[in-house]
């Protein structure tokens, strides 16, 4: 059975002063207002487990640093500009105070990663220390909120060789991209989990990759380069390699930035499916998400009982705390703090006093 990631702390971290997250062994879903952290939750998840996997030795520790720096790309790669900079008046973090992260796995084993100021006012770092051992790590895979298949061409070895403004997570996906197909007996194993997906291009291996570049055969439109398909299908073609490829299988955990953006609406409740497939098979899930359709529609499986390995988070601001704020539930309708049902129900309010001729007042957002 897989090592999955049972909790989360933070303290000091970005926008958290103080934050946990007790996580289901299935779909996660992170909502909240931007700039509410949803990302920095992934994005730390996936750092712990990666530096994880570092052996411990001195010389490895330069690597796990520059991992870390690249990850989360902090203002002059300083890690102390990951601090918590507080914007409350009752609250204001003492200049030596300790970042923290903690990522407790299912076997009670953990990864910590420590933050701190010396007294010369330099930055001390204590990276997780691997005591998981290599096989107890889940394979870790992070899709970032923009595709990566129009920019994969010559994109390893651009990201190698010179600055960039993309984090590490879009290299790390190119390179799990770059891996060749699985063996047809070993793909015949987990191709049932990607037919959700599959019916949308028309059927099996409408996915290829041929040399640098990828490709994606359409019903109406025939073989395209990846860069002339439309970027909906793009996110959705790279997940079918990912699959294809072996890279992602039924012991990883998925970290996936906003699955929704620039995906036509009607392609939602085969992307749950996909997610459902998924997680029935032993794929742990973060999903970061601000659409409506794609949040309710993950409920519903929750609501109905038909998938109960389902959480919902809700990352929000309130007034007299600092930092963000953590609420949970099995399902949306759990949650007081729910920023996308409220925009959903102001917009039906507005529509209503058009609807009446009633006076409509513009609302700041």
């Amino acid at each position: 059975m897989m090592n999955t990631i049972r909790s989360l702390s933070i303290k000091n971290f970005t926008a958290f002063s103080n934050a946990n997250f007790d996580f289901s062994p299935g779909i996660n879903v992170l909502i909240g207002e931007n700039s509410t952290g949803k990302t920095h939750v992934l994005k730390l998840i996936y750092s712990l487990l990666e530096l994880s996997k570092f052996d411990g030795e001195r010389s490895e520790t330069t690597k796990q640093l520059l991992k870390f720096i690249d990850i989360f790309k902090p203002e002059a790669n300083q890690f102390w500009n990951l601090r918590r900079k507080s914007t409350s008046l009752l609250y204001e973090p003492p200049s030596n105070e300790e970042l923290a992260a903690q990522l407790i796995l299912a076997n009670q084993e953990k990864a910590e990663l420590f933050i701190s100021k010396n007294e010369k006012d330099e930055d001390t770092l204590r990276l997780p220390v691997p005591s998981i051992p290599q096989n107890g790590i889940p394979n870790a895979l992070f899709l970032p909120s923009r595709e990566v298949l129009s920019i994969y061409p010559g994109f390893i070895a651009a990201y190698l060789n010179r600055e960039t403004a993309f984090d590490e997570t879009y290299y790390d996906l190119c390179v799990s991209l770059n891996a060749n197909p699985l063996r047809k007996e070993k793909y015949e194993l987990v191709k049932h989990l990607v037919e959700p997906l599959e019916k949308i291009f028309g059927g099996e291996g409408k996915v290829s990759k041929e040399g640098d570049h990828f490709f994606v055969d359409l019903p109406d439109a025939g073989k395209l380069e990846a860069q002339l398909v439309a970027e909906g299908y793009r996110k959705l073609a790279s997940l079918v390699y990912l699959i294809r490829n072996g890279s992602l299988t039924t012991k990883s955990v998925l970290l996936w930035d906003e699955p929704e953006a620039n995906l036509n609406p009607k392609l939602v409740t085969a992307v749950v499916e996909f997610l459902i497939n998924l997680a029935n098979a032993g794929v742990q899930i973060f999903i970061a998400t601000h659409n409506y359709l794609f949040s309710h529609e993950i409920s519903l499986h929750a609501e109905y009982g038909l998938e109960r390995n389902i959480k919902f988070f809700s990352l929000y601001r309130q007034e007299g705390k600092d930092g963000v704020q953590v609420e949970s539930g099995d399902t949306l309708a759990q949650l007081s703090n729910n920023p996308i049902l409220d925009a959903y129900v102001a917009h039906e309010e507005r529509e209503n006093r058009l609807l009446y001729n009633e006076d409509v007042v513009e609302e700041s957002i």
